[in-house]
């Protein structure tokens, strides 16, 4: 089999078979199958937790069939080729990659030690959502994740739930919680819990996608599969509960703010740097019909205190918080306002996109060690 390969559009589609390749793996468990089929070429790679299955564009080949190359190196010889084009002349066990004058003889992987693919075919609808509303849902909903391999599971996961032609994304690390919902076709009822690791690469895939293109979900007992032009893109589903996050969430509050995201974030983001080696910790005094002050120390450098306006109502309060949590869950929200509700000196702190329930953050608040705060006089 020979393939005629531009370099351009193969890298785009390589780079995506490449990381979801067992990466720490050796031997066929690390590498890429190229398949040929009635004029349509296709990468296929899989981690055992991950599988994608794409279409390459930019690629001939003059006959039907399939090879496993392997990951390393080639794939940095495919990437460092001089020339727009190259070609691979694939036979049993051997290939040969010619581009200029340079020449590459490598060895392949027997096919049949290719891990055994997922298929969709049998596979249920779940819904089908445009590819940049599901990037906003993931970016909005999966900031409370874990980054860490945590048990139980859920906590480095995501919970996709259908709710009425919405999907509904969730995520917490038991400190924090993070909401987010967006329109979804379909009126299926099921969910599913999956890896945060696999998520943020189905996240790197849609970047590549027009904003308004369609993006299929269908799931089996096993996997979740997120179909586009481009890929298929199956997640081994996680076996476990998430848990009832509903009963947590308050349904009124004391006090709120509203107040410029950008602003806020540049305040939290200096107070940050102060106490991000100390004790992480900010203190908020909201004055209702004033200001919002935030205060921050740290024995190494000192106080920090930071005035931040907006619109608040309610009781006065003063409160701590977790400085890069809280930064987490204005950030999280794309809007140029920011709503917060506060519960009291001991409740749950609700981050809010104004006039939708489609955002939510949920952080629970420190005690407070004054002695560890900047008094009201300070600076």
């Amino acid at each position: 089999m020979k393939l005629n390969i531009e370099k351009g559009p193969f890298i785009r589609a390589w780079n995506m078979a490449e990381r979801c390749a067992g990466a720490s793996s050796s031997g066929a468990s690390s590498s890429v199958m190229i398949r040929s089929s009635a004029g349509r070429v296709e990468l296929f790679a899989t981690d055992m937790k991950t599988s994608l299955r794409c279409p390459v564009q930019g690629v001939q080949s003059d006959l039907d069939g399939e090879a496993l190359l392997p990951v390393k190196v080639l794939g940095d010889l495919f990437k460092k080729c001089p020339d727009p084009s190259f070609t691979i002349n694939l036979e049993e066990g051997r290939g040969t990659m010619v581009s200029g004058r340079s020449r590459y003889r490598f060895s392949t992987y027997d096919v049949s030690e290719f891990p055994k693919f997922p298929s969709s075919a049998s596979a249920a609808q779940f819904g089908t959502v445009k590819a940049q509303d599901l990037r906003n849902a993931i970016s909005e909903g999966g900031i409370a994740a874990s980054t860490s391999d945590e048990y139980p599971q859920y906590l480095s996961c995501v919970y996709l739930q259908g709710d009425q032609g919405a999907l509904r994304i969730v995520s917490t690390d038991s400190r924090r919680l993070a909401y987010s919902k967006c329109p979804m076709e379909g009126s299926s009822s099921e969910s599913m819990l999956l890896p945060m690791r696999a998520i943020r690469e189905l996240d790197r895939m849609l970047s590549g996608l027009q904003e308004d293109g369609d993006v299929r979900i269908l799931l089996d007992q096993a996997q979740a599969y997120f179909i586009s032009d481009d890929f298929e893109f199956a997640i081994r589903r996680v076996d476990g509960k998430f848990p009832q996050y509903e009963r947590i969430i308050p349904k009124s509050c004391t006090t709120f703010m509203e107040v410029s995201r950008s602003q806020m974030i540049g305040a939290l983001e200096r107070l940050d740097l102060v106490v991000r080696d100390f004790n992480k910790m900010v203190a908020v005094n909201l004055s209702p019909g004033g200001s919002c002050t935030l205060r921050s120390r740290s024995p190494e450098f000192g106080d920090a205190v930071e005035e931040v306006e907006g619109a608040i109502e309610g009781e006065p309060l003063r409160i701590a918080f977790n400085v890069k949590f809280l930064l987490d869950g204005v950030k999280g929200l794309q809007d140029s306002l920011v709503r917060l509700e506060f519960n009291g000196p001991g409740g749950h702190l609700c981050i809010k996109r104004i006039g939708s329930d489609s955002y939510l953050y949920l952080l629970a608040p420190l005690a407070m060690d004054e002695s560890e705060l900047p008094g009201d006089d300070a600076l």
